[in-house]
């Protein structure tokens, strides 16, 4: 009995022992629960706020850009359910097979560890979940190796699984996971290592960025690629031996290669998301999605356009080119390339479309269109002439006279003079009121500023502003401020539905069709740009193009009733191009963009007929009503009370003494008689008057231009009578035999019956 009796003490001692062991680690396990639950894990840590960065994306969706965040990662929060279950397995087979058998801390796992450091005398296995390893995430001082270190892991761990369920841990983790080369989160990494989306991620490919969390330097595809392979092998292994991936799966998986994308961060659309970021709120959350109006596949239909516009039309120094395609409706713009290449040597990333340019006579729409309001007609008549008051106008070879223009000529084949002395009617401020009610903003000076040249390009305005303005002539006079933004989707939630939609009405509907008819006007056009007019379309485009005195910019823009295009072409050094006129500068690149439009969605239209409009015949050169004396006649479109009426035919078409006679009125004669077809009165004889010159006024000052040849910057000289009888003389020598120099000059007006000089001043005509 006494030996029975003689170890009892020993096994008291061990069971002692043993209980106090389990009733210190019970309490321990009790006072950990309680802890964790006093101390809960905090709910904004975990939020998705806290790792995303803002994204840019087009209208579809398509990523365009995403900012960088503090650490230099780039992150987009992605649901677990859009994220590949091969993505999610492979994380589990990597790091944590018994994610969902755990509370948090695995304790098999633990002793694993420890065991393994034991056996091979290191520290080399931690044991850490992936609950554990998420904790490091959000707090990066616990990623030190200590016991300490471990410990906090651990009861965090245990708080986030408190208050998250295991599908949210594992959200967590794929989110806020460190994939190397600066990026952040799954959907990061699978478009920056395969240009694709997480969902769309192979059982390869998921098992390959499976690896790199672990070691993403060790791992690296370009300083270890062998190893990463072979790491990537054996995750595929596990998660066949786990059941995760059939075998037939597997083996597909080990054969096939990875193929890696480029690794350049995305920045789609440059210029747009440049102008998009100007735009947002300074107060922007951090994780906010902005969707745009762009759309993707026409942006790089567009982008390809510029490029082979800029070859076509190479050796002329036209290096640069922009364009902006708009939707009318809405104003959403739905393209917009600002340079030839954003990342190019010859200042790429200026974005033409937003910079201050100079309109040329892109703005003579808005003239004529004025002058439609007023109770003028596409047939009134435009002198386009110098008239003997302008003494002080810079004559070049641009200032071609046409005699008695009828508005659609005039405005359809661009005449300057016409729209000089239709905007003298019209008047300045009004044009300028009307320019900035349609969105033309940049007219920040007072009225006073402007003189009768912003008819002709005097003035300055962005591409992009002046698109929504011309809009209104495919619109029915109702003018759209352009919108980039459609949404913005901050991450709580918050929807903000972008720029607002802005229409102000800036014309009558007629009016606008009006401008739209003779805009989209061959015919018209045809007279000043022959077969230069590269507009041949199964659709009715209105077109006005503008070309800098200079040819320093050249400018186009393109209206239907869906759809505005608005084009530049030019250098952006200021130096002028090779006499490039913005038929070829800037036209081509408007034909081309409604030809992308149209192959995505379907030919545009030109806007209906406004009802009240009624079509009536004029005489072709007078646009009065035609009388039979008029050899020829045109038909053209009328508001209500402006079509000419017999009472008010054509006084220019007469009979003299039994002949036809073209009775031009006095300002006209000398335009006629430079083309030849003056006519002597049938009823008067021999000129017995002196001459009397009428033009240019006594005193006149002309400007030189230096990029003219001298020989065409000639003044017009018109005298009283005009006629053939009258020899012109400068300086003494015939008319043909000068060419302008600075300095003053005599031109003198002979007849028979007399003479009459005046003198005249040239400046300027050094380069």
């Amino acid at each position: 009995m006494k030996a029975l009796l003689r170890p009892w003490p020993g096994r008291m001692r061990l069971a002692t022992v043993t209980l106090v062991a389990m009733l210190m680690g019970a309490t321990l396990m009790v006072s950990w629960q309680l802890s964790s639950r006093l101390w809960p894990y905090p709910a904004q840590t975990l939020q998705a706020a806290n790792t995303s960065s803002l994204t840019i994306v087009d209208r579809r969706g398509h990523l365009l850009w995403q900012a960088a965040r503090a650490q230099g990662g780039r992150e987009t929060w992605t649901p677990l359910a859009q994220i590949s279950v091969h993505m999610r397995n492979a994380t589990l087979a990597a790091e944590d097979h018994r994610f969902f058998e755990h509370a948090g801390v695995d304790g098999w796992g633990i002793l694993r560890a420890a065991w393994l450091n034991l056996r091979q005398a290191r520290i080399g296995f931690g044991g850490s979940t992936l609950t554990m390893q998420l904790a490091r995430l959000l707090r990066p001082e616990l990623a030190r190796r200590s016991l300490v270190a471990k410990a906090q892991q651990a009861f965090d761990a245990t708080r986030i699984e408190q208050r998250l369920n295991k599908s949210l841990v594992l959200e967590q983790y794929l989110n806020r996971a460190y994939y190397g080369h600066g990026v952040w989160g799954v959907e990061a990494a699978a478009r920056h290592h395969f240009d694709k989306n997480a969902a769309d991620l192979s059982p390869g490919e998921a098992a390959l960025l499976a690896v790199l969390p672990r070691g993403p330097r060790l791992y690296d595809p370009d300083r270890n690629m062998a190893g990463l392979l072979a790491r990537q092998r054996y995750v595929l292994d596990r998660m066949q031996a786990l059941g995760w991936l059939h075998a037939r799966s597997h083996a597909l998986a080990t054969a096939m290669p990875i193929r890696l994308a480029q690794r350049r961060p995305v920045y789609r659309a440059p210029h747009f998301v440049d102008m998009v970021r100007a735009r947002l709120p300074a107060d922007l959350a951090s994780g906010a999605r902005v969707e745009t109006t762009l759309d993707l596949q026409l942006q790089q239909r567009l982008e390809v356009a510029v490029k082979r516009h800029l070859d076509a039309i190479g050796g002329r120094h036209l290096t640069q080119a922009g364009v902006v395609v708009m939707r009318n409706h809405d104003g959403a713009i739905l393209g917009l390339v600002g340079s030839a290449d954003y990342f190019g040597d010859n200042a790429g990333a200026v974005n033409v479309i937003t910079s201050l340019r100079r309109p040329g006579s892109t703005l003579k729409p808005f003239v004529y269109a004025l002058a439609l309001e007023r109770g003028d007609s596409p047939a009134t008549v435009a002198m386009d002439v110098v008239l003997p008051d302008e003494v002080r106008e810079p004559y070049t070879a641009d200032v071609k006279q046409h005699g008695f223009a009828r508005y659609r000529e005039a405005l359809a084949g661009s005449y300057n003079l016409a729209a000089v002395h239709t905007l003298k009617r019209v008047g300045i401020p009004v044009l300028l009121a009307r320019l900035r009610e349609a969105g033309v903003r940049s007219l920040r000076d007072p009225d006073e500023a402007y003189g009768l040249g912003v008819a002709i390009g005097e003035a300055q305005f962005t591409v992009l502003e002046y698109a929504g303005a011309f809009s209104a002539f495919g619109a029915g006079g109702m003018a759209t401020l352009p919108r980039a933004i459609a949404r913005i989707i901050e991450p709580n939630g918050y929807h903000d539905f972008g720029e607002p939609v802005v229409r102000p009405r800036v014309f009558r509907e007629d009016v606008a069709y009006l401008v739209f008819d003779m805009l989209s006007d061959g015919d018209a056009r045809r007279p000043m740009f022959a077969q230069q007019a590269p507009m041949e379309l199964p659709f009715a485009v209105a077109l006005k193009t503008g070309t800098t005195r200079a040819y320093t910019d050249t400018l186009a823009f393109g209206t239907t009733a869906q759809f505005t295009v608005g084009v530049w072409g030019g250098n952006f050094d200021g130096s002028p191009t090779q006499t490039v006129m913005a038929m070829q500068g800037a036209a081509p690149l408007v034909r081309a963009a409604f030809v992308a439009v149209a192959a995505l969605y379907g030919d545009p239209s030109a806007p209906p007929r406004p009802s009240n409009l009624v079509r009536a015949p004029v005489c072709a050169l007078s646009g009065e009503h035609a009388g039979p004396h008029c050899p020829g006649r045109k038909w053209d479109w009328f508001a209500p009370g402006t079509q000419p009426t017999p009472a008010n035919v054509c006084r220019m078409h007469v009979q003299r003494c039994g002949k036809a006679f073209t009775n031009f009125p006095p300002e006209l004669q000398g335009w006629a008689r430079s083309f030849g077809i003056l006519q002597p009165d049938p009823c008067a004889g021999s000129p017995t008057q002196t001459p009397r010159i009428v033009y240019p006024a006594p005193g006149a000052v002309f400007r030189l231009d230096a990029h003219r040849p001298l020989a065409q910057q000639l003044p017009p000289l018109r005298s009283i009578p005009d006629d053939a009888n009258v020899v012109w003389q400068i300086d003494g020598q015939p008319l043909a035999a000068f060419a302008p120099t600075p300095g003053e000059h005599t031109i003198t007006a002979r007849s028979a019956a007399g003479s009459d000089a005046v003198h005249v001043r040239f400046e300027g005509g050094a380069p």
